[in-house]
């Protein structure tokens, strides 16, 4: 840091009045040769070792751990298994097809009591064999519901994990941008923990040479000795925390972060609580996955209902019949059969009406879980707010507090060197400037980090919103892959015909616990000790007796 030229003169004016002071007095005056003492070495920002061409942005941190994170990863195929149960609701009406085989051999052997003048060594036998093959084809006309049903809950469930994987998305690039400010900041921070030993290194060579010359005393060389061991302790402290974010980014992106680019503005931060509510109600994760799985639960009410409605289905049957071998065409049965089957149900035990009864209790459940996911976004949104201006004020305060810190120490230094200021004094004004620029980095990085936090309550933290050129999943792939799968040219006819009985999804009102008719007050306490309880004494047994039939038996020592 190279000094205002105006500081050696008021040095030099002001080591000229006080020893013109000191001569009046008939004191000896302060040697004033500079050569006595090191060259003052002041702790600002230009002390500090610039660093390198970065190497790595925080979009490339980003895309790299959208790609290759292995917990987003295993939540995309959770979506794949999840599109499956679509395919599966299909598969209710669209035709299915078996072949049945069944084949046998048959070996009588006649008892010689009963044979009539049997030949010597001869033994009569009778011996058949036969095959039957037979091709069955069902293709259902009505389900009584069940197959729409059962599309209608495919459908939300898949909203719903559409939903889990925008949340773990978000989750995971507000923790890749929180690994991101976390190793820059602890970089920042072990740079200004050496420079603040170098100072000290400096700080108590010049104590120990005024301390030779007479100015200073042994406790002066202490004190500063002090200080340098607790700047080396910081120093190892910040340099460990550094390598713990580094494996923290690691862990996260997939690779080591290198030399971090400064973090670029976020975009998509809202100006004003309002509108951040607003957006949250459209696009927050968790609340849509509450919504969408409300009306998945509503369509299994009507799945419940459908089990007790009518069904019909068409059955083609096509056989065959006759001998494994010899094996003589003409002499094989054929056979062509269709059938148009109604199945009505009757009486299943009750199993219908606990199924509904069931399904719309967890229903009710899912209602009340949407405005619990609610009330957890808007303390979330709140939360980030707030520590967001927090973090924005506290930012403007510590700027004035690092420029105040400056001047501080720098006055004390050279007034310190003209004999006005003590070595705790310069010591004191030293640590009051590093831990404000810690201070400071600390709160740029809680800045950062409370927007990060705002923007994944919004459900704008997703990469195809804060960056650009990344290659995005698209889960909507794998559904049409799954939906089309054993598709037949007429599904759509059959799910138009199944769609003649109509969705029950008739809901249960929602029930509460009655209304308090008092006031609500605590049960009063009851003195159940004696003494106060700061006049009992400590414990100094713990019951870990076990209890029986909770431990295994200790296994006996074998006899050598």
């Amino acid at each position: 840091m190279i000094m205002r030229p105006e500081y050696p003169v008021r040095v030099a004016l002001f080591a000229v009045l006080i020893g013109a002071v000191l001569s009046a007095a008939g004191a000896q005056p302060m040697p004033a040769d500079p050569r006595q003492y090191p060259p003052p070495v002041l702790p600002f920002d230009d002390d500090i070792v610039s660093e390198p061409l970065p190497t790595v942005t925080l979009a490339e941190a980003i895309a790299q751990a959208y790609r290759a994170n292995p917990t987003i990863g295993a939540q995309r195929y959770e979506l794949r298994a999840t599109d499956e149960t679509l395919a599966q609701a299909l598969a209710q009406i669209r035709t299915t097809a078996e072949l049945q085989v069944a084949g046998g051999y048959d070996d009588n052997v006649q008892a010689r009591a009963r044979q009539e003048n049997p030949p010597l060594g001869a033994r009569p036998t009778t011996a058949d064999n036969d095959l039957t093959a037979q091709l069955v084809v069902i293709q259902p006309l009505l389900t009584g519901g069940r197959a729409r049903a059962a599309v209608a809950t495919a459908n939300e469930d898949i909203r719903v994990g559409r939903e889990v994987l925008r949340r773990a998305e978000g989750d995971l690039l507000a923790q890749v941008i929180a690994a991101y400010v976390d190793v820059r900041r602890d970089a920042q921070a072990v740079g200004i923990r050496r420079t603040n030993l170098r100072v000290l290194d400096a700080t108590l060579g010049e104590v120990i040479a005024r301390r030779d010359a007479g100015e200073l005393t042994r406790t002066d060389i202490a004190q500063a000795q002090v200080q340098r061991a607790a700047a080396l302790v910081q120093l190892n402290a910040a340099e460990g925390q550094l390598e713990i974010s580094r494996s923290t980014y690691a862990a996260l992106v997939g690779e080591d972060p290198g030399v971090l680019a400064s973090e670029p503005p976020l975009p998509l931060v809202p100006g004003s609580i309002d509108a951040a509510f607003d957006i949250a109600e459209r696009h927050n994760p968790e609340f849509a996955q509450a919504i969408h799985a409300e009306r998945a639960s509503r369509a299994r009410i009507a799945a419940a209902r459908a089990e007790g409605n009518p069904s019909l289905s068409l059955r083609g049957t096509a056989s065959l019949t006759g001998q494994v071998a010899p094996s003589l065409l003409p002499r094989t049965d054929q056979g062509l059969s269709g059938r148009l089957t109604l199945t009505v149900p009757l009486s299943q035990g009750g199993r219908v009406g606990s199924l509904i009864a069931q399904a719309a209790d967890r229903n009710s459940a899912d209602r009340f879980r949407i405005d619990a996911a609610r009330r957890q976004m808007v303390s979330n949104i709140s939360t980030a707010w707030n520590q967001m201006v927090v973090s924005a004020r506290n930012l403007d305060a510590q700027a004035a507090q690092l420029e105040a810190g400056r001047v501080f120490y720098e006055g004390t230094f050279e007034e310190y060197r003209a004999g006005l200021r003590s070595t705790f004094d310069v010591l004191f004004a030293q640590n009051s400037l590093r831990d404000t620029q810690i201070g400071l980095l600390a709160s740029r990085r809680d800045l950062y980090v409370a927007q990060t936090a705002l923007l994944r309550q919004l459900g704008q933290l997703e990469v195809a919103k804060i960056i650009t050129g990344a290659a995005l999943y698209e889960p909507g792939a794998n559904l049409r892959r799954s939906q089309t799968r054993s598709a037949l040219p007429w599904d759509g006819a059959v799910r138009a015909l199944d769609r003649i009985t109509p969705l029950n999804q008739h809901q249960q009102r929602l029930e509460s616990p009655p209304r308090l008719l008092e006031v609500p007050a605590i049960v009063p306490a009851r003195a159940t000790m004696s003494p106060a309880p700061g006049n009992l004494p400590l414990t100094t047994r713990t019951p870990i007796t076990p209890l029986p039939e909770t431990t295994g038996i200790p296994a006996r020592r074998k006899r050598p």
